[in-house]
């Protein structure tokens, strides 16, 4: 008996045993490959920002209509926020990244076959709608199969992956697009996502073996409507909501989409250049997240960097907006130091746990992190319409003709969007970095 157990034990697959570890290389790998899906979920996201010519002159569309498209992967990311943690918690994040990892290749590959402007948009509402899951999912493995002291770690790390999937999907997705096309490329993108659900469903577990979580309720659709209303019915929930939204607009419209268009125009910089400038506000960004967050703990204050943040960057952003012939150095500099300062939609959420009870905490992150996503959503194709109003309607080869004029006419809606931003953070009350106060 003792020399068949040995040998049932021996033939157990690779995977099965590591399952059993909560310790050394194992638990790094299942977190990594669930961050990898969050970082790459940020090619497919930032991807039309480097098509803008293309995806005009092959969907026959301007520049509201882009914006349009661009934000169907806002839609369904937006509307998953709330539900995606439920699923997680209930069925595991193993099968739903895998499957959600395949969902949003199956975007990319829909955009990229894509011959209409419908179709296009169904690929990018797919792309959202898988790329919900990604964040979450990794937190997931990473509070299951970490102990509790490395989770803000690897919620910083996790961030700031998907900063570094930005910032790649920028300058290098520039390249890739100039030498074989958007349409290959987002092929490629889409290849990539495949490959990692493979991996995912192959290697990723839900917990090893030997980990006994502690009885939680699970909460019912009247528990959740319920804290919901506990959420909205405080106003600070809102202010502190609105101010994460205006904040982060300018990012998601500017960084997303329109930058390394208006780079090109207003400083006559070349796509690939341009592209490298826009990544800076993500590099800035995964720098900046851990660095504010430790600031604002260690002063013990968060109000206070609400408000530097805000003003911060109403003054970079409008540097370059609207100082003429700024050396390129010195331009990717504010853009490096506007991501840094951006951070602050990060203390946003860390409030949005204090305001509320602890019961609803998780509730009241999601409705922050919801609007900080969904403001930006709306500000992609206000600026394309912007544009289009201001357009004297000139077209070479197809593509809409935009000056920098233009762009600068639209582009005035985020330095007031970050003056708002700074109105609503004087709303946010001070919350000395303690749960729920009174």
């Amino acid at each position: 008996m003792e020399r068949k157990e040995v040998i049932t034990v021996t033939a157990k697959p690779l995977v099965e045993k590591l399952a059993t570890q909560q310790s050394g290389f194992y638990p790094w790998f299942i977190w990594g490959l669930a961050a990898t899906f969050f970082l790459c979920e940020y090619f497919a996201r930032v991807a039309p920002g480097v098509m803008v010519p293309q995806l005009m002159r092959d969907f026959h569309v301007n520049a509201m209509a882009l914006g349009s498209l661009s934000a169907f992967f806002y839609y369904a990311y937006v509307s998953m926020q709330i539900p995606v943690g439920i699923l997680v918690d209930r069925f595991g994040p193993h099968r739903l990244l895998t499957v959600t990892a395949v969902i949003c290749g199956a975007g990319c590959l829909f955009f990229a076959h894509a011959n209409t402007l419908l179709l296009a948009e169904i690929g990018r509402f797919l792309m959202g709608f898988g790329a919900s899951f990604a964040f979450v999912g990794s937190l997931k493995l990473a509070a299951v199969w970490f102990p509790a002291s490395r989770f803000g770690l690897l919620a910083g790390l996790t961030q700031a992956l998907g900063m570094l999937g930005a910032a790649v999907g920028e300058a290098p997705m520039s390249l890739t697009v100039g030498a074989i096309g958007w349409r290959h490329t987002m092929l490629l993108v889409a290849s990539i996502f495949v490959v990692l659900a493979i991996l995912i469903g192959l290697l990723v577990r839900d917990k090893p073996s030997s980990y006994r979580p502690a009885q939680q309720h699970l909460a019912t659709g009247k528990d959740i409507l319920a804290g919901l209303r506990t959420v909205l019915a405080n106003p600070q929930s809102w202010w502190n909501a609105i101010y994460a939204g205006l904040l982060y607009a300018p990012t998601a419209a500017f960084a997303e989409l329109w930058g390394v268009t208006y780079l090109q125009h207003a400083y006559g910089l070349s796509p690939h250049i341009a592209a490298t400038a826009i990544g800076m506000i993500f590099i800035g960004w995964g720098v900046g997240g851990p660095l504010m967050g430790w600031l604002s703990d260690h002063l013990l204050r968060r109000k206070v960097i609400m408000l530097v943040s805000a003003a911060a960057c109403l003054i970079l952003m409008s540097s370059v907006l609207y100082l003429s012939h700024l050396p390129v150095i010195v331009l990717m500099c504010l853009l490096f130091l506007y991501g840094i300062a951006n951070t602050g939609v990060a203390t946003a959420y860390a409030v949005s746990t204090e305001i509320n009870p602890h019961s609803v905490a998780g509730t009241s992150l999601a409705f922050a992190n919801m609007a900080s996503v969904l403001v930006g959503a709306i500000f992609q194709p206000v600026i394309g319409w912007l544009l289009d109003l201001h357009w004297d309607g000139k077209i070479v080869q197809g593509i809409p003709q935009y000056s920098a004029g233009d762009f600068r006419m639209a582009l005035v809606l985020l330095p007031v969007c970050l003056i708002l931003s700074l109105i609503f953070a004087c709303m946010v009350r001070e919350t000395y970095c303690r749960a729920h106060v009174a």
